[in-house]
C-alpha cells in the first residue's frame, strides 16, 4: 500500500502481524528535502521506541532499520504494532457522519489529552492531529498514530521555507493553525488540530465546509451540534482560537476543565437551566408555577438570589421533577453527561427523591461508575423505590457476588409490577443461579424471561451458555443465533454485561460478528 512518500506494508514477524513502514527516498528530488524527510522518520522512530503506552502504537527497541544493510542508499525501515479497528475519519463515513454524544467526545477528549500530555512532556509536538490519524481499537481505547515524518510519507507534504529559522510545515486542510502554516508550530498547535477534529465528530461536518465569524476568523459550528454541554463547547472553542495564546496552555488545563465541567455545582445548573424549565413546565401545561414565576432574565436574576436566601424552596419539589423530566428525555436520547447535570441539579432541591437518584444512578451504571451507582442505588431503595433492588443485584453480579444478588432479587420480583422489569429480575436470577451451579432453577427463571418477552438478548445468551455448560453443544447454537438476532443498541445491559462477561469465554465459537462485538 503507498501513501505520500512512503510504502506501508503487513508483515508476518514470528506469528504476529505487524506494519512495515519504509521510506521511500526515491519519492524527493530536492537533497535538503530528502536530508529532512530521513531526520524525521528517525526521530519518528526513536520516540516510538521508547513509549510504553495503549495509546501510542509500539515499536521494539529493534524496530528501526535499514535496507539493504551495508548499501548506499539505503532505505529507512520501521516496523510497528498493527492496530486494530479504523480511524475516525473511516469510521464516522461508516456512520453517514453521524455526530457522536457528548458523553463519548468527553472520554474521547480525555483519553487523546493524555496522550499528548506524555509528548508534550518530552517535548514533542504531534503537528497532525486529525480524524484520520486517530484509530478507535474494538474495546474503545483511541490510539493516535502517524508522528513525526510519517505525515511526511503519507499524506502530507514537505516543504522547505525560505528563512532558516522556520520549521517543516506540515499542512492538513482545515486542521492545520495559521502558525503552523507560517513554520512556527507551539504544543497549542496540537490543541487547535485536536480542538478541529472534535467539531467535525460532535457536528459530522468537516471544518472547511462551516462558516466563518467574519469579524475574527472563528469556527461557527456550536448550532450544527446538538446536546453539547455547555463546558465542553466552551472547551472547544478556545482550543480553535486563532491566536495560539488564547489556548489551553497545556493539556492538564484541558484536563482539569473537563473534570470542573462535570462536577458543576448543581445549584449553579438549576439557575442556569431555567429556561428549559420553563419550556417543560409549558409543554406539561403547569400553570401554577407558570403563573408565580416569569422566566425573564430579570426574574431569572431574582431566582438566583431567593435560592440563595432560602424562599425558592417551597417550590422545590415542582422545579426538582422539572429537571428530572429533562434528565429523563436527555437520557432516553443517550446524553448522559446532560442527564448527569440536570439530576445532580433536581437533587440539590430534592436530595432523598427516590425516582432522582435511581435515574442517576442508571447514568453511573452507564458511565461504569459503579461505586457511585450502588450508592445512589441505595438512597432509592431506602426510600421504597423497589425497582432499584434489581439494579442493585445486577451490580453484585458484576462484582461476581453471586449470593448476595439472589436475596435482593427474590425481594425485588414480588413488588415488581411492569413487565421490563419483571424480565429484568428473572434474567439476573437466571444468571446468578448459572454461575452459583444451579441450573434447573437458572433454566427456569431464564425461560421465564423469554416467554415474558422474547425479542431481547440477554435471557438466549445466557441460556446458550447454560447449555455449553452442560455439554449441549448443539442446542446452544439455537440460542446464541437467538442471541445475536436479538441483539439491540437501546438495551445497553446486553451489551455491557452479557457481551462483555461472556465473549471472551466463547471465541471458539462460531459467533456472528454482531455479538462478538
Amino acid at each position: 500500500m503507498c501513501g505520500g512518500f512512503g510504502d506501508i506494508f503487513e508483515v508476518d514477524d514470528g506469528g504476529t502481524i505487524e506494519v512495515l513502514k519504509v521510506l521511500n527516498l526515491d519519492n524527493f528530488h530536492d537533497p535538503n528535502t530528502k536530508r529532512k524527510a530521513t531526520i524525521l522518520f528517525q526521530r519518528e522512530a526513536e520516540f516510538l521506541m521508547k513509549q510504553k503506552h495503549p495509546g501510542i502504537p509500539r515499536v521494539e527497541t529493534d524496530g528501526y532499520f535499514t535496507w539493504p544493510e551495508g548499501s548506499s542508499p539505503a532505505l529507512p525501515c520501521l516496523v510497528m504494532e498493527k492496530i486494530p479497528g479504523k480511524n475516525l475519519q473511516e469510521w464516522m463515513q461508516e456512520r453517514g457522519d453521524r455526530p457522536i454524544t457528548a458523553a463519548s467526545a468527553i472520554d474521547w477528549l480525555k483519553q487523546l489529552a493524555e496522550i499528548l500530555d506524555l509528548l508534550h512532556q518530552q517535548k514533542y509536538f504531534h503537528r497532525d492531529i486529525k480524524p484520520s490519524n486517530i484509530m478507535l481499537k474494538p474495546d474503545g481505547q483511541l490510539v493516535l498514530v502517524d508522528f513525526g515524518a510519517v505525515r511526511e510519507v503519507t499524506d502530507t507534504y514537505l516543504e522547505q521555507q525560505q528563512a532558516k529559522d522556520t520549521g517543516t510545515v506540515i499542512i492538513s486542510a482545515g486542521y492545520t493553525p495559521s502558525e503552523q502554516l507560517e513554520g512556527h508550530a507551539v504544543p497549542q498547535s496540537d490543541f487547535f488540530a485536536l480542538g478541529r477534529t472534535f467539531v467535525y465528530l460532535l457536528t459530522g461536518i468537516l471544518p472547511l465546509n462551516l462558516p466563518k465569524n467574519p469579524e475574527n476568523g472563528q469556527l461557527i459550528w456550536r448550532d450544527k451540534a446538538t446536546d453539547v454541554a455547555p463546558h465542553l463547547a466552551d472547551l472547544i472553542d478556545r482550543m480553535i482560537a486563532i491566536f495560539y495564546g488564547q489556548r489551553p496552555q497545556d493539556c492538564q488545563e484541558i484536563l482539569q476543565i473537563l473534570e470542573r465541567g462535570e462536577v458543576r455545582s448543581p445549584l449553579e445548573i438549576s439557575v442556569q437551566l431555567l429556561p428549559e424549565i420553563k419550556h417543560s413546565i409549558e409543554l406539561n401545561q403547569t400553570n401554577t408555577i407558570k403563573n408565580r414565576l416569569t422566566f425573564n432574565w430579570a426574574a431569572k436574576l431574582a431566582l438566583a438570589g431567593s435560592i440563595a436566601l432560602g424562599s425558592f424552596w417551597t417550590l422545590s419539589p415542582i422545579v426538582a421533577s422539572e429537571l428530572n423530566k429533562v434528565g429523563l428525555s436527555n437520557y432516553k436520547s443517550q446524553n448522559l453527561d446532560a442527564a448527569y447535570l440536570y439530576y445532580k441539579a433536581a437533587l440539590i432541591l430534592q436530595p432523598n427523591d427516590r425516582e432522582i437518584n435511581y435515574n442517576l444512578g442508571v447514568v453511573y451504571e452507564d458511565k461504569q461508575e459503579y461505586t457511585k451507582a450502588r450508592a445512589a442505588y441505595q438512597i432509592a431503595v431506602d426510600a421504597g423505590f423497589d425497582r432499584a433492588l434489581n439494579n442493585l443485584a445486577q451490580l453484585e453480579i458484576l462484582d461476581k457476588q453471586y449470593a448476595k444478588a439472589l436475596p435482593l432479587l427474590e425481594q425485588a420480583l414480588p413488588l415488581a409490577t411492569d413487565i421490563k422489569t419483571k424480565y429484568a429480575i428473572h434474567k439476573n436470577l437466571g444468571w446468578a443461579q448459572l454461575e452459583l451451579g444451579q441450573y434447573e432453577e437458572a433454566n427456569n427463571n431464564l425461560k421465564k424471561a423469554i416467554n415474558i418477552s422474547s425479542d431481547r438478548s440477554a435471557a438466549y445468551c445466557l441460556e446458550a451458555v447454560l447449555l455449553e455448560r452442560q455439554g449441549n453443544k448443539q442446542e446452544s447454537r439455537s440460542n446464541w443465533k437467538k442471541c445475536s438476532d436479538n441483539l439491540q443498541s437501546k438495551f445497553p445491559e446486553e451489551q455491557k454485561w452479557v457481551l462483555q462477561s461472556f465473549s471472551k469465554k466463547f471465541d471458539d465459537l462460531q459467533l456472528t460478528p454482531a455479538l462478538k462485538n
